[in-house]
């Protein structure tokens, strides 16, 4: 059996490079996750297998439609292509949308039963407020352009005319909708529990002192999106604890201790 540094992983010019020395390379610089990935899979898989889960074939398929999509790839000769420069099979294309939709199986059973009782116990996490923001250096004239506002002038207009925030400054100082994570908390404490139109501050963040508008308030509404993204959480969460308590034992060669 070939050892690792036997393999070539790669060529450059007229040097080959072996799978170990990528291998040590990848880890150290933090950027290879493939064992990692691969153990949530089989811990995935083996959960499957324990409670009787299986994956449909009408689910492989589209799990392989997306990954052509991904990947660009439109035309069978494409896929084919694809795969043969990578020494990889339809086989393996195909155990690969297995073990996609499999997940998205396991997903929906572990989270099965724990959606409303999340959504229930973390009901702040989901809800949002679009905002509008001015951005300038100096306290002082954040507190006379709120001033300027509160006497009637467009807020769009002062912050297209004073903000220093590039990103939103075209835009009349509109940054969208946001959750409470998405949100500085100085700005957050203000923000939330206000009412459409409240327009707070001078809020200084990083040195930088904020006007902030509440465009449209949004409560928390366990709606597909919402219900989607709580599956997600409640399942990376069992993973986390699974990976936790699974015996798993990896070579010196994935460790960087």
């Amino acid at each position: 059996m070939m050892s690792l540094d036997q393999v070539v992983a790669l060529q450059i010019d007229d040097q080959s490079f072996s799978l170990e020395t990528v291998l040590r390379s990848s880890v150290l610089r933090g950027s290879f996750g493939a064992i990692d990935d691969y153990i949530s899979a089989a811990l995935v898989a083996s959960y499957a297998e324990v409670n009787g889960i299986a994956a449909g074939q009408e689910e492989i398929q589209e799990a392989v439609d997306d990954w052509r999509v991904e990947n660009g790839l439109y035309l069978a000769s494409e896929v084919a292509n694809w795969l043969a420069e990578r020494a990889l099979s339809m086989a393996d294309l195909a155990e690969f949308a297995r073990m996609k939709a499999l997940k998205e199986r396991v997903r929906h059973h572990v989270a099965t039963g724990k959606v409303e009782r999340y959504f229930t116990e973390h009901r702040p996490r989901f809800e949002a407020v679009a905002l509008s923001q001015i951005v300038v250096g100096e306290r002082g004239l954040a507190r006379e352009l709120r001033f300027k506002t509160l006497e009637g002038e467009p807020f769009y207009v002062l912050a297209r005319t004073y903000s220093i925030d590039e990103s939103s400054r075209l835009a009349g100082g509109h940054i969208g909708r946001k959750e409470r994570a998405q949100l500085p908390k100085a700005i957050e404490a203000q923000a939330f529990g206000a009412v459409p139109g409240t327009i707070t501050g001078p809020l200084e963040i990083d040195k930088k002192f904020y006007v902030i508008k509440v465009e449209e308030v949004y409560p928390a509404e366990l709606n597909g999106d919402t219900r989607a993204r709580i599956e997600r959480i409640v399942f990376d969460e069992w993973l986390a604890a699974r990976r936790k308590v699974a015996n798993v034992r990896k070579p010196p060669l994935w460790t960087q201790d």
